[in-house]
């Protein structure tokens, strides 16, 4: 049986959960003031790392690594990457990454309805959030929510006062895709990051049917931010998994999401779902809205293995499966089909040969 939690919102409006063990024994605490069932205290830590903030980076920063791969369509990608944070009066309510799209004759910015979702309930956003964007020269803007759908976790953001005269290149389908890249910026601290990675076709324990993965290891803080190939060419947008890989919607689907968006534009409405009513793209027999957890900032001893996971899906087999002799230049992989858990012998980008344990 676990500890109990108690939600803590730290003062720069973050909400974090600390189990009680670690509240008594790691953390020097001063209770301020209580309201709406949340805590707000001033903490000083010791010795425990705060993870799954909106502020964790990711991969490289601008100028290194990736960065340098991309030759001259790093800035092209820099451009168009902003970051934005819904407040609920001052209090940080959530923070992703977005991107800038062409959409309907205008420029708009597409990013996770993870932005506005009730945190209790799922199936609901959180009405009058004030939404701010920070773009990539560093201003911050205010941000309307134009369109969302919380069954695929897509939303379009407008801009106050901001000219884009180069939205997001975009490439519609992934073939002859080996290798791709993740981008996400920081709300507060306006850190521009990549991380590189391929496809790979488990579709991992989402409820969303029309996700794909990469192995490109971002943070928190990339959700909703673009995967592109190395060309600079987005192919798809990026939400989050703390185990197996980076989750994405590629640009078909987002493309069909758009349209269903215009449809209701045109019409003067704006598109938004709820748990008994959502629009669903062909072929999706879904009967309920799909889950998007998102994991919530906590404290953590980083010496516990307990809230570490393994990279299993990229490493040798667990000590209690069968040795397997691999054949030369073709390597054991690991990941999730329809919630059921596969070890793959990866021959190419979209073709495992798989075997189930």
């Amino acid at each position: 049986m676990g500890y109990p939690k108690l939600p803590v919102t730290m003062l720069d409006g973050e909400s974090v959960f600390l189990d009680l063990p670690t509240f008594v024994h790691h953390a020097s605490l001063q209770l301020c003031c209580a309201t709406n069932n949340y805590a707000t205290l001033y903490i000083t830590p010791d010795g425990l790392v705060l993870v799954n903030t909106f502020e964790d980076t990711f991969g490289d920063v601008w100028g290194e690594g990736v960065w340098r791969e991309l030759g001259k369509n790093a800035s092209d990608i820099s451009r168009i990457v902003v970051a934005l944070a819904s407040f609920n009066g001052e209090k940080m309510f959530s923070a992703c990454t977005g991107f800038f799209i062409r959409w309907n004759g205008s420029t708009t910015i597409l990013t996770s309805a993870s932005l506005v979702r009730d945190h209790c309930d799922e199936s609901k956003i959180v009405e009058n959030l004030t939404i701010k964007v920070l773009l990539p020269n560093k201003l911050v803007r205010k941000g309307n929510i134009e369109h969302y759908s919380l069954h695929y976790n897509v939303a379009l953001v407008s801009v106050e006062d901001c000219r884009v005269i180069r939205p997001a290149k975009i490439q519609l389908d992934c073939i002859g895709i080996s290798r791709v890249a993740a981008a996400g910026r920081c709300f507060r601290s306006g850190t521009i990051m990549a991380t590189s990675g391929r496809l790979v076709s488990w579709s991992g324990r989402l409820d969303c049917k029309f996700i794909l993965r990469s192995t490109c290891k971002i943070s928190k803080a990339g959700i909703g931010g673009p995967l592109f190939n190395m060309r600079g060419e987005v192919i798809g947008m990026n939400f989050y998994s703390e185990k197996i890989g980076t989750p994405f919607l590629l640009w078909n689907e987002i493309g069909n999401i758009l349209a269903y968006f215009k449809e209701k534009s045109d019409a003067g409405e704006v598109a938004k779902d709820s748990g008994s009513s959502f629009w669903k793209m062909d072929g999706d027999s879904t009967v309920r809205l799909n889950r998007w957890p998102v994991p919530m900032p906590c404290w953590r001893d980083p010496d516990d293995p307990s809230w570490s996971y393994p990279d299993d899906w990229i490493t040798d087999a667990p000590r209690d499966e069968p040795n397997i002799e691999i054949p030369p230049g073709e390597e054991f992989r690991y990941g999730y089909i329809r919630g059921t858990r596969y070890r793959n012998l990866v021959k190419e980008c979209w073709v495992p040969l798989t075997k189930k344990w």
